[in-house]
């Protein structure tokens, strides 16, 4: 049974590596995939080059140890693919290290059963764990920082008296160097922590903590060095110099400092509510010494938590990532807490089945995601490479856009990344095509062009224009109702000067106009005596996939031809039964067509 058990186990941290790497592997080209392309030329590795954009990170930009592995994450193909599993499986294991206050050993099984659960536990335990994990950017500077300095800690959780040979000491003191140039935000806590610690066992006497100061030692030059850093005066567009560390402070005021103390609150919540569960199954337990070590052991990361977000007060940017050190020092307490009360099968194995659950969970979410996203990333950069400098580039969104715990999502959003691959390419501009609840018919650049008929002759935009209002993007009807509105007040403007003849809304784009059924596309059509425009639904028949068309009355019995068009990819007639099955994510435009142009009756979108 033992043997099957420990044969379970290596499954399930195989079957972790595996899933990390895979997705990994199909990680699109995005956000600082395109900084390291440009900052280097897009040009392969080589020692000199490596060495050659450490020093120009330190003196310019990012001087952290985690922008060494962000280089070679980019420029080696299989090193993000070995590196990341390896640091989630080593983060768990410092995890469950720092909360036993041993090594896991390989023939107990609960020790195995409590790292299957640090394992697991992480992909909740740690906020937007998937998010960062699968972006290789972030993961070497952050999830390689959290590592970095948890397995720092772990020497003196095994050896408390902060002693040791000085054989050990020089090694520590170099780990103390690399944790301290980590992160600039966990940096003071840890500095505090590693003098404050190593001066306590000093003052306590006995054998001198040499191994503790040694490690106190490295911390401090380690910070140091990334702190005075000349690359941090010019991160982020030399934001950092802009406003002093107690401006930032006093201008983020009360309200918003304590929202980011709030957000670290919600982000250890689930773990803390988890060891609220062990507490009362071990309530009535007789060694209280089991919970009460714990518990004191959670004092302090609260304590150390509470410290470094105090830190991101002052921080020019802000975000999840922040909290990862702390979480998983939290959720080392928990293993700790887990370790004292539960001591049998029945207590511990509804915990490892949720670990092993979490895990799944991830697997599944992000495995179909990311290899859809390595295929759209894949095309994305063919048709870039194919498009020709000075063209108006269109971009056809991921199946995300938005980011999420598992995925940062689509980096085209941000105008900033935008305007990077512009002048990358020498494209006069970059146009991003994405679902957007806050544009006309629900895709972000779409633009509703009037075309009119004014006696006498003359321009809209001397009568101020029409303005639509308010209305809701998939909502045709209520467009419908904007454009009269707006009419109705044009023509007020437009008074005894002249006569509004004729006013039609055609849909039009910002980027290169996909092919659609009819070279003209309406959303309606004005005149004084009439208003042509039709607004029908689109409906999902219960649970399953498949969609109809409902038409408005006026088009019921009709020839005009309905089709569905997918914005941006293709469009397909729809049978007399008006049904169809989403083929693909994004916004769905139904058409009603005549010989010559079409009318938007409906739209909706598949997320």
């Amino acid at each position: 049974m033992g043997l099957l058990l420990r044969l379970l186990f290596v499954a399930y941290v195989v079957a972790t590596a595996v899933h990390i790497g895979l997705v990994m592997f199909h990680e699109p080209f995005a956000f600082d995939a395109w900084n390291m392309a440009r900052d280097t030329n897009a040009e392969p590795f080589t020692w000199s080059r490596f060495l050659a954009y450490c020093a120009d990170q330190y003196t310019h930009s990012n001087p952290r140890v985690g922008q060494w592995f962000t280089y070679l994450s980019y420029k080696l193909e299989y090193f993000a693919v070995v590196l990341m599993p390896v640091m989630y499986l080593g983060l768990a294991l410092a995890i469950t290290t720092l909360g036993l206050g041993r090594f896991p050993r390989w023939k107990q099984g609960r020790d195995l059963a409590l790292y299957a659960i640090a394992l697991g536990f992480s992909w909740f335990a740690l906020p937007r764990i998937g998010m960062i994990l699968f972006c290789r950017a972030y993961s070497a500077n952050y999830v390689l920082g959290a590592l970095i300095q948890l397995w720092f800690l772990v020497p003196l959780r095994l050896r408390p008296d902060g002693t040791g040979s000085v054989k050990a000491c020089v090694p520590y003191f170099f780990l103390g160097v690399l944790a301290g140039m980590s992160n600039e935000h966990t940096g003071p806590t840890l500095v505090l922590g590693a003098l404050g610690y190593a001066a306590w066992r000093y003052r306590q006497g006995g054998e001198r903590p040499q191994l503790a100061l040694a490690g106190a030692m490295g911390v401090v030059i380690g910070f140091a060095m990334i702190f005075f850093a000349p690359g941090q005066g010019e991160r982020y567009e030399g934001l950092a110099t802009k406003v002093s560390l107690l401006g930032r402070l006093l201008q983020r005021g009360v309200t918003a400092n304590l929202d980011i103390f709030q957000n670290y609150v919600l982000a250890a919540a689930p773990v803390l509510g988890l060891m609220l569960i062990v507490l009362a199954i071990g309530a009535k337990d007789d060694d209280r010494e089991a919970q009460r070590r714990p518990l004191r052991l959670l004092g302090w990361a609260l304590i150390a938590g509470s410290l470094i977000t105090a830190t991101v007060f002052v921080s020019p940017k802000l975000g999840p990532r922040f909290y990862l050190h702390s979480c998983a020092l939290i959720l080392a307490c928990f293993i700790a807490l887990a370790d004292g009360v539960l001591t049998t099968t029945r207590r511990l194995a509804p915990f490892v089945v949720l670990a092993v659950a979490a895990s799944v969970y991830a697997g599944v979410r992000t495995l179909p995601l990311f290899l859809r996203l390595h295929d759209a990333s894949t095309d994305r950069l063919a048709a870039l490479q194919a498009a020709k400098p000075g063209a108006v580039f269109t971009a056809d969104a991921f199946d995300q856009v938005e980011d999420s715990w598992w995925f940062l999502g689509d980096d085209f959003r941000d105008i900033k990344k935008r305007e990077l691959i512009a002048q990358y390419f020498g494209f006069k501009e970059v146009v991003h095509r994405a679902v957007d609840l806050q544009a006309p018919l629900g895709v972000s650049d779409v633009r509703l062009k009037p075309r009119y008929v004014v006696t006498p002759a003359s321009c809209l935009d001397q009568h101020g224009g029409i303005e639509l209002g308010a209305f809701r993007a998939l909502d045709v009807k209520t467009m419908h109702d904007a454009m009269k509105h707006g009419i109705s007040r044009l023509r007020e403007r437009i008074g005894s000067s002249g006569k509004l003849e004729q006013l039609e809304l055609a849909v039009d784009f910002l980027g290169d106009p996909p092919a659609m059924p009819r070279p003209r596309v309406l959303l309606g059509r004005w005149t004084p005596t009439s208003f042509e425009g039709y607004a029908g639904v689109i409906e999902r028949k219960g649970a399953g996939k498949t969609r109809s068309v409902v038409l408005p009355k006026e088009l019921r019995g009709t020839d005009l031809e309905i089709y569905i068009y997918r914005v941006g990819d293709e469009f397909r007639r729809l049978g007399p039964e008006l049904e169809y099955e989403p083929w693909k994510r994004g916004a769905y435009w139904a058409l009603a067509c005549k010989p010559t142009e079409c009318f938007v009756i409906a739209a909706t979108r598949l997320l």
